[in-house]
């Protein structure tokens, strides 16, 4: 008699009304059905669902069978703490931040501008980048204002970041100058857009930052104001589902992020490695931020000339 091997068995999954909720799957393919949100929200929240409902599947050929509670036990604690650690990524991750965000005086690095997510479930179209160009930016140390120049701070400022050539999502990307030829930011944008369930990495050449060693400035910390574009709009278009905004939220700007705090810049901090000076005691943290001129200048996208976002 001809021996015959038993096909592999796959599994569906039932909620107590007795709609699938997952796609056939082989068995050793368990953990990526637990981590399915909607057994989670089944399974954990529904508390008239009793442990028999809970344990229901269905194969193939139709029949019945059973989770043991042993089984459903293990796979539940699983999922909760699977969830519990996607959620404290997404919590961290969530918002557009640079790769590398703390970086040492006189260090020269390539970095990324990391994009977190998309507009809802619309994808990400392009983005907008502008550095604070230390012309008319507001300044504070400790928190208090500073009326001088950025240059008591930090001798080179100016034309430090150089966008870095990539295709990997979007097809076109050009750098941002001021008139003195200085890069303010960059935007890259077209071609294929980035699934709004996915990071999707803008990758840029940070310079290396000279702090000025008679200053007291033991940190200075520049905030980067983004934004991630799902549709092409003009200003009053803007909302939860055609751009991230991940700008500051009192500049008076069109482009402000509507937040009570101003949780919405990325940022790029400059450690100091040098010794500060004898009197300056334990130094003082430098803040830097963009005006809201120069945002209204650069957060725009041209191409030769003519904008393009937004409209």
């Amino acid at each position: 008699m001809e021996n015959k091997i038993a096909p592999r068995k796959r599994f569906f999954f039932y909620d107590f009304p007795g709609n699938q909720i997952f796609p056939p799957i082989v068995k050793k393919d368990f953990f990526n059905l637990i981590l399915n949100r909607r057994l989670i929200g089944l399974m954990a929240s529904n508390e008239n669902m009793d442990i028999l409902q809970q344990k229901r599947i269905i194969n193939l050929n139709g029949k019945f069978g059973m989770l043991t509670t042993k089984q459903l036990n293990l796979s539940l604690y699983s999922v909760l703490a699977i969830a519990v650690l996607a959620s404290t990524a997404q919590t961290a991750s969530a918002h557009t931040r640079l790769e590398t965000a703390t970086v040492n005086e006189n260090t020269r690095i390539t970095n990324n501008v990391i994009i977190g997510h998309g507009c809802g479930e619309n994808n990400v179209i392009g983005t907008s980048v502008v550095f604070p160009d230390g012309v008319d930016s507001t300044i504070t140390t400790d928190g208090n204002p500073h009326t001088g120049p950025l240059t008591d701070f930090v001798q080179n400022w100016g034309n430090l970041m150089q966008q870095n050539y990539s295709r990997a999502i979007f097809s076109f990307q050009d750098e941002k100058t001021d008139s003195k030829s200085n890069v303010v930011g960059f935007w890259a944008g077209g071609g294929n857009s980035l699934p709004h369930n996915l990071n999707g990495y803008i990758p840029f050449r940070s310079g290396a930052v000279v702090i000025e060693p008679t200053s007291c400035a033991k940190t200075v910390k520049f905030f980067i104001s983004i934004a991630d574009i799902c549709e092409i709009t003009d200003t009053a278009g803007f909302s939860d589902s055609t751009v991230n905004l991940w700008t500051h939220n009192a500049l008076g700007t069109a482009y402000d992020r509507k937040s009570t705090t101003d949780d919405g810049p990325a940022s790029l901090t400059i450690t100091r490695t040098s010794a500060l000076p004898a009197s300056c005691g334990a130094g003082v943290a430098v803040e830097v931020k963009p005006s809201a001129t120069q945002i209204n200048r650069d957060m725009p996208i041209k191409i030769d000339g003519t904008q393009v976002w937004p409209k």
